[in-house]
This record gives C-alpha cells, structure tokens and sequence, in this order.
C-alpha cells in the first residue's frame, strides 16, 4: 500500500483530480479552483485516499506494462509529480533501476489546467524524495531535477515516461536537447498528449515508430502513445 503524508496528499490532489471526493468537487465548482486550492483542499479528503491512490496508479501500469522493455537500468519520469508511478515501475524490476525524476519545485497560487509552454506547478520534489523513499526505493537510486535549473545527465535512457504531462500539459519540444543527449534509439518513450492540441501522426518527425495504445475520454481527450528509434539528427 502506497505510504502518504499530508504535504503528499494535498500535492496529490493537486496533481490528480480524480481523486477528488465528492465533496471537494463540489467546494471546487461552488467557490471556484483559487479559493479551492489555496484554502480548501485539505477538507473533505476521501478516507484511506491511499487505497484509491493505489488503485489508481495500478491501473496506469496495466495500461503500459506490456510496451514496457524487458530490462531497464535507467529510467526519466518528465513532470514526475510525487513520482509514484516509478514505485510502480521500481516494483515490476525489481529494484534494479536507477530513476531520473524532472519537474518543477513550486507551487502556483494560480491553478490552470490545459497545454501552455510555460505551464504551471504543483509540486515540491522534497516532497517527491520522501514518498519514494518512504515507498521502497533508495537514496541511491534516485537522481531528481528542477527543470528551472540546468540538468545534466550522462546516463543513457532505456525508458523516458511522462504520464498526463509533458505532450499534455506542455509541448514535447521542451526537452528534445536533453533527449538527444542521453538518449538513443533503443531508448522506449511512453507519454501523453491531449487531443486538440496534438495528434500522434506530429511526433513522426521525431520517431520511427509512433503508436497509440491507450484512449481516455474527458474534456482534454486522452491518447497515450508508444515511441522509438528518436532521430537524434533533426
């Protein structure tokens, strides 16, 4: 069972809004997301919220693990949140991996949702460093970035995954320097985009091979998309 704090819970819901309770969507629709997010969110939190968190994040994994590779020594989240999908992922290898978390360190009074390159925060990576730790995995393995800062990584990626964020929430091109440096053509890309916004077909520029294996209806139309062999010269 996933272990959460009350800063992680708050930062959570901040992040995930379908594990809003009933109540709290409705606060949030009567007194509006600023109000909501800034003085309300603590109240009305569904009871053992950590059972819905694990459920949740399972059902995540279940959509991707078959597209997963067979081994992966290395592995970046972009916009990890709290990270919770690699206690996931730390689980199905055994432990092996060693992760390269990326986000921002701020949390913004203003709350929008929707796809901006200069895209809003909810999220404290300190915060992200003590639920991972607390939930299985090692100092050792963790290697965790402020994207506001330069990040240098000399490690080479078997998988980059970005759940409900970057492709989603901001454009991929935002990190395509940092992929060409420390990725490859055997590197496995799984992440997002919101339908409106972009198509699957845009990112044939950037792979060989583009799938879509996953679709969630909503207000930002989901398609969760698998990529390899990046064309690093482009």
């Amino acid at each position: 069972m996933i272990i959460l704090n009350r800063n992680s819970k708050k930062l959570l819901l901040l992040q995930r809004n379908e594990l809003l309770s009933k109540i709290q969507k409705n606060l949030k629709k009567k007194f509006g997301r600023f109000i909501f997010t800034n003085f309300l969110i603590n109240f009305f939190v569904k009871k053992n919220i950590e059972n819905y968190a694990e459920k949740l994040f399972q059902n995540e994994i279940n959509t991707l693990e078959k597209f997963l590779p067979k081994r992966a020594n290395n592995i970046m989240d972009i916009g990890c949140g709290l990270g919770i999908i690699n206690i996931f992922l730390n689980r199905l290898y055994k432990g092996k991996p060693n992760f390269f978390l990326l986000d921002k360190n701020k949390v913004d009074k203003k709350i929008v949702y929707g796809f901006s390159k200069n895209y809003e925060s909810y999220n404290h990576l300190n915060e992200t460093t003590k639920i991972l730790l607390n939930n299985g995995l090692k100092k050792e393995q963790l290697n965790i970035f402020d994207v506001d800062k330069k990040i240098h990584i000399d490690k080479q990626m078997d998988l980059v995954i970005s759940l409900k964020s970057m492709g989603y929430h901001y454009p991929f091109e935002n990190y395509l320097k940092l992929f060409k440096s420390c990725c490859n053509k055997d590197t496995i890309f799984i992440f997002d985009i919101s339908i409106g916004t972009n198509n699957e077909y845009f990112f044939k520029k950037y792979f060989d091979e583009v799938r879509v294996f996953y679709e969630e209806p909503g207000i930002h139309y989901l398609k969760r998309i698998y990529c390899k062999f990046l064309k690093i010269k482009i």
